[in-house]
């Protein structure tokens, strides 16, 4: 197994790399629908708080991978449906198809899980496993023969139904992202070393402190991870066969994420847990657990975070307040979860006469062609169809990351697909490595000073970032600075392979890799100039070319100068190299406080200048190198040619 930073910084870099070659342009209409899978519940904020609303009875939150995907997407997306809802089976998922818009370029969705007793099986043989054995086995026996029976057909139904939804050229793409078997089975610290039940969640069968719950063992985790394995099985075998079927009226594609969460450590029983949630020893854990920690509690999960606690007072129908900012600067917070974990049982559905009644009102509500589980009579907390808070619904449903992690597969899929129907192999995560040229490698004599990529690069990005065009793929952006002056430079953008998107921080990165990647510092580049570069990764291109090609390669800063007294003024005549770069010699012109004239004819160095000043200075000014310094070089007495100016003595020949 990867650590899980190196596979997280791994797969980030996989799924950069795999998008930029596909353009997501074609992606305006699209829509997410499903369970609480898609709805993302409890991860984030809720996207409503308001009653009534869809996003607040069907708990959809934030940072969900819909939203994330969206957000991928950009600016191109301009209508984007999102109907998910947590605790929907497959027949409301059904009607979420049925209540698109049409001409959609993408749905995406998850499904089929709330049909197999997926509920009902973490409550009888997880987190409320006190009916005994064989009430647990008698959901997973259920839950396999709802695989076997009904879930392919009524898989057939949400996508038949999505059939008169998609654009009409069969161009429009379906994802169908796959569930994650939740459990590590590497050891049995789950069954000896942590607490699983959770007691306090049905509090008037107070008839269940006298019974024992069902230990997580080994075997039984093995048996839920593999019903979840069956459920992506049939879902995949019912995608293959609608993309199959030559007369299909849109393509799709199966997203599985499943075999992720046991690659980086985010599986639940995971051998480094403490138990705790957050936890400190598994920090790339992708769902949501209570706190397992021996010991009896009545509340197990310690970090509910505040917005939570608030909607506890604010939600249940107890009539009380929600607390004020006062209440909370006086309140322990310990006590406050506690407080609101009470205000959970004084809620109706626990004042009902009827409980079990209550909650299958609710659950009907929210599904109306219930599956028939074992169990379905019950409490459910990880599937949120009866009003429970979402602190509690969230329970065994994927947190932040793990739903990061099915926004990325879901892109890499869209990609895929795409690069399919495009013509493509659909392999956009195939190994392309980086190209990466330096100039000075390659004989070329053009440099500019360090100091002069290091004040300009990031300017380029931005100015070519302004000029990108918008909507436009394929497309090359050049900026130039210092033109026809020894320090001229250009920077170059060259996007292919569809690619649109320019993000200034990435090419400011590139460029800066290129400027201090290629030339150092060392003993044959002691003044540490810079060549340029090519560095492309993707179908992303930079490039830093100095343009000043007859520079000589500098061992150091150098310069002769004389001058000559004309009885009212003096002529100075200076030639150099490596120091009059790219302010066009202003700097020497300021410090000699005079004209400067730039001819073409170097005699073999960089450049030469010629002004005049007042009678008198070239002790001063000129021989004690004051301007020359002023101006960030040196120069030698006059003698004739660059090959000769080091033997002779610094300053400035001449009568001046």
């Amino acid at each position: 197994m990867l650590p899980a930073a190196a596979a997280w910084l791994l797969w980030a870099t996989l799924w950069s790399d795999a998008l930029s070659s596909v353009s997501l342009d074609f992606v305006q209409r699209w829509a997410a629908i499903g369970d609480s899978f898609t709805a993302g519940i409890g991860s984030g904020a809720r996207l409503s708080n308001l009653p009534l609303t869809g996003s607040s009875t069907c708990s959809r939150h934030v940072h969900t991978w819909p939203n994330l995907v969206n957000l991928y997407i950009g600016s191109t997306s301009k209508s984007f449906q999102y109907t998910a809802c947590s605790g929907a089976r497959t027949e409301g998922v059904f009607q979420q198809a049925n209540a698109l818009p049409s001409s959609l370029d993408v749905v995406m969705l998850t499904a089929g899980g709330n049909d197999l007793c997926l509920a009902a099986m973490i409550r009888r043989c997880v987190i409320l496993p006190y009916d005994g054995e064989a009430a647990c086995t008698a959901v997973i026996n259920k839950a396999q023969q709802n695989i076997d029976t009904i879930l392919k057909p009524n898989i057939r139904e949400i996508l038949d139904a999505l059939k008169p939804k998609m654009r009409s050229d069969r161009k429009g793409i379906v994802v169908y992202s796959s569930y994650a078997p939740f459990f590590n089975t590497q050891n049995e610290d789950c069954a000896t070393k942590h607490q699983w039940a959770q007691r306090q969640w049905e509090l008037w069968k107070y008839w269940q402190f006298l019974r024992n719950p069902l230990p997580l063992t080994i075997a039984r985790r093995q048996r839920l991870n593999t019903l979840v394995h069956n459920i992506n099985r049939a879902i995949k075998e019912v995608v293959d066969e609608y993309q199959r079927d030559p007369n299909r009226s849109y393509d799709i594609a199966f997203s599985d994420w499943s075999e992720w969460p046991a690659d980086v450590g985010g599986q639940f029983c995971d051998p480094r847990s403490s138990g705790r949630y957050p936890d400190a020893n598994q920090p790339d854990l992708l769902f949501f657990k209570p706190d397992t920690t021996m010991g009896l509690r009545f509340s197990q999960d310690r970090n509910f975070e505040r917005r939570d606690l608030v909607a506890a007072k604010a939600n249940l129908t107890s009539g009380d307040q929600p607390f004020s900012d006062e209440d909370w600067q006086e309140t322990d917070p310990v006590e406050a979860e506690a407080e609101a974990l009470r205000e959970i049982y004084r809620s109706s559905m626990h004042l009902s006469p009827d409980p079990r009644a209550e909650v299958l009102h609710r659950l009907d509500a929210r599904a109306p062609a219930p599956a028939g589980c074992p169990g379905d009579e019950g409490i459910s907390p990880p599937n949120l169809g009866f009003g429970l808070l979402d602190f509690i619904g969230r329970i065994f449903h994927p947190n932040e990351l793990g739903h990061e992690a099915i926004a990325a597969f879901a892109l890499q899929t869209l990609a895929e697909a795409k690069a399919r129907q495009d013509g493509g192999s659909g392999d956009v995560c195939s190994y392309r490595p980086d190209e990466f040229r330096c100039w000075r490698m390659e004989s070329r004599r053009a440099f500019v000073r360090w100091e002069t990529i290091d004040k300009l690069y990031q300017t380029a990005c931005s100015d070519i970032g302004r000029s990108a065009p918008s909507g436009e793929a394929n497309w090359r952006r050049t900026v130039t600075y210092n033109e026809n002056m020894p320090e001229e430079i250009e920077f170059v953008v060259h996007l292919s392979g569809g690619a649109h998107q320019f993000n200034e921080g990435e090419c400011r990165e590139a460029m800066e890799r290129i400027a201090n990647s290629c030339d150092g510092a060392d003993s044959s580049n002691p003044l540490n100039v810079k060549y340029g570069g090519r560095y492309k990764t993707g179908n992303y291109a930079y490039e830093i070319n100095p343009q000043f090609s007859d520079r000589q390669h500098l061992t150091g800063v150098s310069g002769h100068c004389r001058g000559h007294w004309r009885v009212l003024f003096s002529d100075y005549h200076i030639q150099g190299k490596g120091w009059l770069g790219d302010d066009n010699g202003e700097a020497l012109r300021k410090a000699a406080k005079s004209y400067l004239d730039f001819p073409d004819d170097n005699d073999g160095w960089e450049w030469t200048a010629f002004f005049r000043t007042p009678i008198w200075t070239n002790a001063r000014c000129f021989d004690n190198l004051k301007v020359q310094r002023n101006a960030g070089g040196l120069t030698h007495h006059w003698r004739g040619s660059p090959a000769d100016e080091r033997d002779a003595p610094m300053g400035c020949a001449g009568t001046g």
